[in-house]
């Protein structure tokens, strides 16, 4: 608890506005000490669930039950608990876990003669691979809303006026502002072969998509295999003539999503070059496709989203960004349910 705010009236506001923000900021002191005690729940549970497997095979070995069959029920009881997961809608988690709780009627039987102990040990084997995954959704979350507040206060302290670099075309200028903001992209950019421009890529689909520029790091050795470690991440750029319609972007998306599938590596910033001549403007499904959709990639059970960005050159020598997406340019963390 921030011990600054006990005392206060939490009933008591003066400026709205203001007392978001500082509520935020004393949430994100919190999110260490929270992501510490779901640590522990975490290790505490998964524990309590290796100790539960040998009690259950332990139990009915010793109480003239099966424990070969109790040993192998646990295969299609955890593979039934993985694969929930996995599944969104309500109607499949529940069908699901009916079939569980079928297989787990069945472990409690081979437990021997002392049924309700066995009953109790399945359902507190079931019980704690749930609190796993509310646990899981949990660290997603602080994940998300710490990350997502430290991104809000880096751009209210930001300057608001960014210039156009110099560069012999739109993508070579959208290039040059990205090595100069992003760590990750100016390392890449010195990378022998990790930019091309222009890229002809092909999708999971078979398709070839065409842009003005692609970066990329790969995924480490340890990611493929595991799951962990680095990602890698892209960055992919396409230039239009004229102002990008409702159809270009679904277009790209539906293109960036493909891509991503098929080179296993999930986009970290999604470019739209555009120069606009005096006050022109997109369209407002334009504006409306870019600050509420996003691209949506899931790879080795993460799913990772990113936002199409419109860049566009004002007539003053400035860039006018239709979402604003700043650092951390890496996308290593899946969205707790964004996608």
């Amino acid at each position: 608890m921030d011990r600054e705010k006990v005392t206060t009236d939490a009933r008591a506001v003066e400026d709205p506005i203001a007392a978001i923000f500082d509520l935020a900021e004393s949430v994100d002191r919190q999110t260490p000490k929270i992501r510490k005690t779901l640590r522990y729940v975490r290790w505490f549970v998964s524990v309590w669930l290796l100790l539960d497997f040998f009690l259950i095979v332990l139990t009915a070995a010793a109480f003239r039950g099966a424990p070969v069959l109790a040993l192998l029920l646990f295969v299609p009881i955890v593979v039934l608990l993985l694969a929930m997961r996995s599944v969104s809608g309500s109607s499949g988690r529940l069908v699901l876990l009916v079939f569980v709780l079928i297989f787990g009627v069945l472990q409690v039987l081979t437990t021997g003669t002392l049924v309700f102990l066995g009953a109790v040990l399945v359902a507190l084997f079931i019980l704690g691979f749930s609190i796993l995954e509310l646990m899981r959704d949990l660290r997603s979350f602080f994940d998300y809303f710490a990350l997502r507040h430290r991104v809000i206060q880096r751009i209210r302290q930001a300057d608001p006026v960014v210039y156009v670099p110099e560069g012999k075309d739109a993508v070579q200028r959208i290039l040059t502002y990205l090595g100069a903001t992003s760590s990750d992209v100016r390392g890449m950019m010195a990378v022998p072969g990790a930019v091309a421009t222009p890229a002809l890529l092909t999708g999971k689909s078979g398709l070839t998509y065409s842009f003005d520029a692609y970066v990329r790091r790969q995924s480490s050795t340890l990611w493929r295999i595991t799951s962990l470690g680095s990602a890698g991440f892209a960055v992919f750029v396409k230039a239009f003539e004229r102002a990008p319609t409702l159809a270009d972007l679904h277009s790209m998306k539906a293109a960036i999503e493909d891509v991503s599938g098929a080179t296993k590596i999930p986009p970290a910033r999604i470019l739209v070059l555009w120069r606009s001549q005096g006050e022109q403007s997109v369209t407002p499904d334009v504006y409306e496709f870019l600050t509420k959709e996003s691209a949506r990639v899931k790879i080795r059970g993460s799913t990772f989203v990113c936002s199409l960005e419109l860049a566009m050159e004002r007539d003053d020598g400035t860039y006018d960004f239709i979402p604003v997406v700043v650092e951390p340019v890496m996308a290593g963390v899946g969205s707790p349910a964004s996608a």
